[in-house]
């Protein structure tokens, strides 16, 4: 009877006892705010690289709509095409890897090719081939690098969806004389709905991101980006603050639409719940031997140095813009200043490497405590993570002229940018692996006494290790583009400073050859992960 008692007593004590989850967000986020104003108000006053929220706000007021739909307009057309673009390519190579299982994986690893790529180190090169736009235009740049940063996602995302049809769905279609192609009209497209609906909304922030890094270099006089560099430029630091707001509230506003659209499709029933688990780039491809990857992979390459030579070509591309893979060996290997252009954009390589261990070692260190921090008190990520999707959805090039401003062009630069790039990814990850800790073991740990930290210590972090590597190869990338923006904006060296200055000189060779050199790197650094998160999955029974 007493226990009963205590029982029915208890919970209403515990429900009690539970925090809103809405209610810490919101007083988190006004938190946030406060500590901006005192610091704004305060120490950091004499500054004068952070405004309080008022002078922002009159800012935005001040400047108004003759100001900004302008700019947003032109921004936005460029993000909308190539959201359009890259969704709409990224769904086409998926379905195509599906029908046609023998070209899956080559589909991968071209999205992975993609991915490792860094964006800020192609977009001169495709501003090289697609020229400037005409006066308060909008940029094919633009255009270009806003597909290009959606069309990884879209791909991995559409084939984790295509992949978690049920199977006795699949085997019926089959069995009344249904070919793939059907399997994938009546069947897949329908349980894919889910992950498409996932990449569409992760895709409109990396449009928007893609957008403003293109009108950087894509010669136009409205957008966003021309208008964060001239406040940057004259020292409006109240504008700067004022245009990052508003891109980030645009890239907020088209991430909940989506997800608005989605839940509208849920509620007519178009969309169930999708039962699927992770996926990673390399998830598929498995089940292949490792001289048979390898094989793969060169093949793979061996392919797109020939489809670079043919587009060249084929589009016809003035000889002194585009320079094909011969023109690239020869600048690293039998051109007469072979030796000097080797060991030059060598040093700049290792600069940029090193740059991008900075950033990464700050944004994957951080991510690690905070995760931790999650899991432990739990109450905090409902605080904390607005802030830190908020960070996400700003573009990196919104939020680089801010940071320069803050911490000016030295190391701390590095490390901000470079940080912001590598902290969401891994906070979501290590956060999600912390917690997949089976509960028999941390049962077993607390049975013998064991507290927080002991079960975070001994089942916990073990457990994770998998989710670490995978924080570890998705970062890399973004942590190379991350540094060669800052070297573009900032220290003015490295390679993202070679580009430019290459650009400048009208040296379109080394431009290409930078591109390869960075490129490269980024592709034997995502390896190297990879691998090493195999042997981690292997070993943990991931």
């Amino acid at each position: 009877m007493s226990a009963t008692v205590a029982i029915a007593t208890g919970a209403p004590s515990a429900r009690r006892r539970r925090l809103d989850p809405r209610l810490v967000g919101v007083f988190g986020t006004l938190g946030i705010v406060a500590v901006w104003w005192m610091l704004a108000a305060g120490p950091l006053a004499a500054a004068g690289t952070i405004p309080t929220p008022p002078a922002v706000v009159a800012q935005l007021v001040q400047d108004g709509f003759a100001f900004y739909v302008p700019n947003t307009t032109v921004t936005m057309l460029e993000a909308v095409q190539g959201y359009a673009i890259g969704v709409g390519l990224g769904l086409v190579a998926a379905a195509t890897a599906l029908v046609l299982p023998i070209s899956e994986r080559f589909v991968v690893q071209i999205a992975v090719i993609s991915y490792c790529v860094p964006i800020v180190a192609i977009g001169p090169i495709v501003y090289l081939l697609v020229g400037a736009p005409r006066g308060g235009g909008p940029s094919g740049t633009a255009v270009v690098l806003a597909a290009f940063a959606v069309f990884f996602t879209t791909v991995i995302n559409a084939l984790l969806g295509f992949r978690s049809a049920d199977r006795r769905a699949l085997d019926l279609v089959t069995a009344y004389g249904g070919g793939a192609a059907t399997r994938l009209r009546k069947v897949q497209v329908f349980s894919a709905l889910p992950s498409i609906f996932s990449a569409l909304k992760i895709a409109a922030p990396g449009a928007l991101l893609g957008a403003i890094l293109g009108e950087y270099v894509g010669g136009v006089d409205r957008g966003l980006g021309p208008a964060m560099v001239n406040a940057q430029q004259n020292m409006d630091v109240e504008r700067t603050w004022g245009v990052a707001i508003v891109a980030a509230a645009i890239a907020g506003v088209s991430f909940a639409v989506i997800g608005l659209l989605e839940r509208l499709a849920r509620a007519v029933g178009l969309v169930a719940e999708s039962t699927t688990a992770g996926f990673g780039a390399d998830d598929a491809l498995r089940g292949a031997g490792g001289w048979r990857a390898i094989a793969s992979s060169i093949a793979t390459v061996a392919l797109l140095v020939v489809l670079w030579d043919l587009a060249l070509r084929v589009f016809g591309v003035s000889p002194f813009v585009g320079k094909g893979p011969l023109e690239v060996i020869a600048h690293f290997f039998t051109a007469e200043e072979a030796a000097v252009n080797r060991a030059q954009i060598g040093a700049d390589t290792a600069v940029t490497l090193g740059h991008a261990a900075i950033g990464f070692g700050a944004g994957l260190g951080v991510a690690a405590i905070v995760a931790v921090l999650f899991v432990l008190v739990p109450p905090l990520e409902f605080a904390i993570m607005p802030l830190a999707m908020m960070m996400r959805s700003v573009p990196l090039v919104a939020l680089a002229p801010i940071v320069i401003l803050i911490f000016g062009r030295d190391i701390m630069t590095l490390s901000v940018i470079g940080g912001l790039v590598v902290f969401f990814p891994a906070l979501v990850n290590l956060t999600m692996g912390l917690r997949s800790t089976p509960p028999q073991l941390t049962d077993l740990i607390s049975v013998y006494g064991g507290r927080g930290t002991t079960v975070m210590r001994l089942a916990r972090v073990p457990a994770a290790l998998p989710a670490l590597f995978s924080s570890i190869r998705i970062a890399i990338p973004g942590a190379i583009g991350g540094a060669l923006l800052a070297e573009w904006l900032a220290t003015g060296n490295g390679l993202g400073y070679a580009i430019v200055s290459a650009i400048g000189r009208s040296d379109n060779t080394s431009v290409w050859a930078c591109v390869v050199a960075i490129t490269v790197s980024s592709l034997a650094l995502y390896g190297l992960a990879s691998m090493a998160e195999q042997l981690v999955r292997r070993r943990w029974g991931g």
